[in-house]
């Protein structure tokens, strides 16, 4: 099992972008109900123009990965103003403690890392997260990479024992939202059934966002 889990909120329809002010009321919402604990530190992403090159280590090609550049925000109804002119950008809410509204069923008593990003993209990007174990799906593409053919139907190895799961409608957006834990800690996944985020979470972003979600998953 690797060190990250996130559980991702995936846009159904694909093609719909929300405002950033509405991203700015789900952030405030759900901060206010307990789901981000401890002082939540706020930050916003943006292409920077400038890419990494990393070899991929099974087909031995050269991959180009755009950089993002990182502002610090102080408040909270600076998200508004800092996404408003962006198309291609992502907000990430990050605190450390005991969330009241855990996102999450985890059998752990700690105090743990609590992360949630909206992602808005101006093309449609894969949501799928195929692990090279599972064995399947060389021709669906990697989860935040362009979407390919196979954009409709969701593809997502179980991390446990690396099982695909299918979920309809839940391989590409330009809007998701993502749920990370601190490192090590995966929810149990049964029956591949992947509707574990907490429903009052789901609720909310579809009373903010106006619009029905999938979930997924996404671990490395």
């Amino acid at each position: 099992m690797s060190l990250n889990y996130s559980h991702t909120l995936i846009a159904k329809p694909p093609d719909f972008v929300p405002s950033a002010m509405q991203v700015q009321e789900f952030f405030v919402k759900l901060v206010a109900v307990g789901v981000i604990p401890g002082k939540p530190e706020i930050t916003l992403l943006h292409p920077s123009g400038k890419f990494r090159r990393i070899r991929n280590p099974f087909t031995g090609e050269i991959q180009a990965f755009e950089m993002s550049k990182r502002k610090q925000l102080k408040t909270m109804d600076a998200v508004a103003k800092a996404g408003g002119k962006l198309l291609d950008y992502e907000v990430m809410v990050e605190g450390v403690g005991r969330p009241k509204l855990p996102p999450l069923p985890i059998e752990f008593k700690e105090q743990y890392a609590v992360t949630a990003n909206c992602r808005i993209s101006p093309k449609l990007l894969s949501t799928s997260d195929l692990h090279e174990e599972s064995g399947f799906g060389k021709d669906v593409a990697s989860f935040g990479q362009p979407a390919g053919s196979r954009s409709s139907t969701g593809y997502f190895s179980n991390p446990h024992d690396m099982s695909v799961i299918k979920v309809p409608s839940a391989g590409a957006a330009r809007f998701w939202i993502q749920f990370q834990l601190g490192k090590f800690l995966f929810p149990a996944i049964e029956n591949a059934n992947l509707q574990l985020l907490h429903p009052d979470i789901v609720a909310l972003a579809r009373r903010v966002f106006g619009i029905v979600f999938v979930q997924g998953c996404h671990w490395g």
